[in-house]
C-alpha cells in the first residue's frame, strides 16, 4: 500500500505535534510542513526531516492530505482551497469562524467525495471513549476546562478556545433539542471574554452547565454527570472515571430528626490511556484509506459553532477598569 502523502499547515503550539506524529507513522510520508514564520517553519521540518515551505499553496499536487493549525481566522480561505484541489482536510476546531463558512466545507467535501474532519481531540480521549454504555439519561452535566493565560488564540475568547470541546462532547452525550441558554463572561487580558459561566437547558430535561478560564492558577479539564443510576466523574488529564453507584437509600427515624441516607459503590473502570491526538491522527489516515465517515465530522463541527456563537451572542459581559488596565499591560508584554 503507498504511503499517504501528507502536509502540516501551522506549526506552532498544536500544529507541531501535528508534525511529530505523521513523522512516526508508519505507511505515511510527511511530506512537508507550512508556516508563515521561516524560523518556525525551518525548525520544525528540520526537527522531523521534512521540507518547509511559507505558502501552503506549494503544497498542491504534493500531497494526499493536511492537518490545519492555523490561527482560526484562516481555516476557512485554507480548507477552501486544499478541498478545492481534491485534498482531504484535518482541521483544528474550531472549524470556522462562521457558520456559513463550514457549510461551505461540508458541501465541498461532499462534493468532492473528500474527509473533512474537525480536531476536536478529546472526543477520541480514552476516558470520553469509555463513556460509551456508562451514560444513559444525564439530568446534570457539569464541566471545568481552566487554565493560565497564554498569548496563544487571542484571535478568539475561550469560549471557541476552551468550552468549545466540552458543547462537542455534550451534545454528543445529551441528543436532544435545547431549549434555553444563558452565560456570563469577563473581559480580562484580551479583547475577548476569558472567563465563562454558561447554562444549556435540553428539551428532555438535561441541564449542563459549563465553565471555561484562560486566567486560573492551573490546568483543570474534568466532566461530572448526574444520571439515574448515580453518578460520574471524568478526568482528561488523568484519563480516568470514577462511578458513585447508589446501591440503597433508605429513611432514618431513630435519629432526632428523620435522616435520608443513601448508600454508593464506587468503582473506577480500567482505562487503557494514550494520547488523543495521535489516536485522532490515526483514524484520519483509516478514514482516507477507507473512504470512511469521520467520528468528529464537519457536521460536528459546525453544530459546535452553532452553539458556541449562542452562547457568545446570549452572554452578559462585565468589563471593569482593572481588567482594561490588564488587558493593556498584557499588551504591552506581548
Amino acid at each position: 500500500m503507498a504511503a499517504v502523502k501528507l502536509g502540516v499547515i501551522g506549526v506552532g503550539h498544536m500544529g507541531r505535534h501535528h508534525a511529530r506524529i505523521y513523522s512516526e507513522m508508519p505507511g505515511v510520508d510527511l511530506v512537508a510542513v507550512v508556516d508563515t514564520n521561516e524560523l518556525v517553519a525551518r525548525e520544525i521540518a528540520k526537527k522531523y526531516n521534512t521540507s518547509y515551505y511559507l505558502d501552503y499553496h506549494q503544497l498542491v499536487e504534493k500531497v494526499d492530505a493536511v492537518s490545519i493549525a492555523t490561527p482560526t481566522s484562516f481555516h476557512y480561505p485554507i480548507a477552501v482551497a486544499l478541498l478545492d484541489a481534491g485534498i482531504h482536510v484535518l482541521i483544528e476546531k474550531p472549524i470556522t469562524s462562521t457558520v456559513k463558512e463550514a457549510k461551505t466545507l461540508i458541501q465541498l467535501s461532499k462534493m468532492k467525495n473528500l474527509v473533512l474532519q474537525v480536531g476536536h481531540t478529546e472526543r477520541f480521549n480514552p476516558a470520553v471513549i469509555s463513556l460509551n454504555g456508562l451514560v444513559k439519561k444525564p439530568i446534570f452535566i457539569e464541566t471545568h476546562r481552566m487554565g493560565p493565560p497564554t498569548r496563544r488564540n487571542l484571535d478568539i475568547g475561550v469560549v471557541f478556545e476552551l468550552m468549545i470541546h466540552d458543547i462537542d462532547i455534550i451534545l454528543n452525550l445529551v441528543k436532544s433539542p435545547i431549549v434555553k441558554m444563558q452565560g456570563f463572561g469577563l473581559k480580562v487580558y484580551s479583547n475577548h471574554e476569558d472567563i465563562v459561566q454558561a447554562q444549556i437547558l435540553f428539551e428532555n430535561g438535561c441541564l449542563a452547565s459549563l465553565s471555561a478560564s484562560r486566567i486560573s492558577s492551573e490546568k483543570v479539564r474534568n466532566l461530572e454527570i448526574t444520571q439515574e443510576e448515580g453518578f460520574l466523574h471524568l478526568d482528561y488529564i488523568e484519563q480516568n472515571i470514577i462511578l458513585r453507584k447508589q446501591i440503597s437509600s433508605k429513611y432514618i427515624f431513630d435519629q432526632p430528626k428523620a435522616m435520608y441516607r443513601s448508600e454508593f459503590l464506587l468503582e473506577q473502570p480500567m482505562i487503557c490511556k494514550d494520547e488523543p491526538l495521535r489516536l485522532e491522527i490515526e483514524h484520519f489516515i483509516e478514514c482516507l484509506r477507507e473512504n470512511k465517515q469521520p467520528i468528529v465530522s464537519g457536521e460536528d463541527g459546525k453544530a459546535a459553532i452553532e452553539i458556541g456563537k449562542q452562547i457568545v451572542e446570549s452572554l452578559i459581559v462585565v468589563e471593569s477598569d482593572e481588567h482594561k488596565l490588564m488587558r493593556e499591560l498584557f499588551a504591552v508584554r506581548r
